[in-house]
């Protein structure tokens, strides 16, 4: 027994006093640790958004600059509609929510402002301009109970129209070549994008300048489109290639383009050697994936453990069927493939029954040559025989812990 002195009895309650006030005080600041780690997930939220938002008015702008006319008089109804699907569906993309207007989601129409004091705001050296706002739902009770269930994010871009007519110096009309431009799952070239085959991609023209005919090439194929806008094209072979999109009008020709890197799909898959098919028996499993995996991982079968590497083994004790799943690890996600591994029970080695008698009452048993099925028989100790036939033949490479019985009709 030991005994404290009082400075010693003294020292332990202060430690104690101390690790207690540490709980409290790691008690009280848990709560507040937790609320800003869920406000700084809303207001990211919120932030992304408006980074998307930017982006979002930028190829509306683009989009309205190319074609100010639509939105005079009668309009263009071809364009104005697709000037709302594209908000509408980056909108869509990123949770945002865009204003009602009846009823339907309607996207701000674009501004046109006249630079050049003409009167005209569709000509050269004037501007269109794309304002959005986007609300977000918040999430953090306190910050909700302060800016409300909701926050509006707005943003706007300029474009200089690149469209339309000026009179120079008392001459005929004249003009500009088109400006090529154009987006790839609404990635704006020359950006370039990389995806796993088979690989689709949804072109859109955003040209400016009226274009008035456009060539897109497509070099995994050898297809061309003379649409202004293709839509999808689906990549089904491994490389990087190279689209383009020529646009044309009166005054001249322009060309953009933008690089698609596609990956072939990766393929999980392994290998494995056992040392024998019955139990005890040792698996050596190999890693047969694509290449390019960071990481290994496999699992045995239920209760038989874990293993990482791109060679393993595993002793299996005891007969039965296991699953075994190889999980491998790519920059785009986890891959995994399971394969099932059965193992039969394990034999017994049978002596030799030279000298030995089937019971007291008989004479010695002097015949090696036996026939049968030898099984595990429950109850004897182990030395114990019974033997049910004249004849027995033998390769088990296991000895025998229990009762043989054989089995010969």
């Amino acid at each position: 027994m030991r005994f404290l002195r009082p400075a010693d009895g003294h020292r332990d309650h202060r430690h104690r006093h101390r690790r207690g006030q540490s709980l409290v005080e790691f008690a009280i600041v848990l709560p507040i640790l937790l609320l800003l780690t869920v406000v700084a997930l809303d207001f990211g939220r919120v932030y992304l958004g408006w980074i998307n938002l930017q982006s979002m008015s930028r190829i509306a702008a683009n989009l309205a600059a190319n074609n100010p006319t639509a939105w005079q008089g009668g309009g263009d109804a071809d364009v104005k509609a697709t000037y709302q699907n594209q908000i509408r569906s980056d909108a869509l993309a990123t949770n945002c929510q865009l204003p009602t207007v009846a009823g339907v989601t309607t996207a701000p129409a674009p501004v046109f402002i006249d630079r050049n004091g003409n009167g005209a705001t569709d000509d050269l050296g004037d501007s269109a301009s794309v304002g959005l706002s986007c609300t977000f739902e918040l999430i953090t009770p306190g910050i909700k109970s302060i800016l409300g269930n909701s926050i509006t994010v707005s943003a706007s871009s300029v474009f200089p129209v690149s469209n339309g007519m000026t009179d120079t110096m008392g001459g005929g009309p004249s003009g500009s070549a088109p400006t090529a431009a154009f987006t790839g799952n609404g990635t704006l070239a020359p950006n370039s994008l990389t995806g796993v085959a088979p690989f689709t991609v949804n072109f859109r023209d955003t040209s400016g300048g009226s274009p008035a005919i456009w060539l897109w090439t497509f070099p995994d194929d050898g297809t061309t489109s003379s649409l202004q806008d293709p839509l999808d094209h689906t990549f089904t072979t491994q490389g990087t290639f190279i689209v383009t999109m020529q646009v044309t009008n009166a005054w001249g020709t322009d060309t953009e383009s933008m690089g698609i890197t596609v990956v072939a799909p990766t393929t999980v898959d392994f290998n494995y050697v056992l040392s024998s098919p019955n139990a005890p028996s040792t698996a050596q499993f190999t890693d047969n994936s694509s290449p390019g995996g960071t990481s290994y991982d496999w699992t045995f079968g239920s209760g038989q453990g874990t293993g990482t590497g791109t060679s393993v083994s595993h002793v299996y004790n005891t007969a039965g069927t296991y699953s075994v799943t190889l999980t491998v690890t790519y920059p785009t996600g986890p891959v995994a493939v399971t394969k099932s591994i059965t193992l039969g029970s394990a034999l017994c080695t049978v002596p030799n029954f030279i000298g030995m008698k089937r019971n007291d009452a008989q004479a010695l048993y002097t015949s090696k040559s036996f026939t049968g099925t030898v099984s595990s028989g429950p109850g004897a100790p182990n030395g114990n025989f019974t033997i049910l036939s004249q004849s027995l033949t033998y390769t088990s490479p296991v000895p025998c812990n229990s009762n043989i019985t054989v089995n010969n009709p």
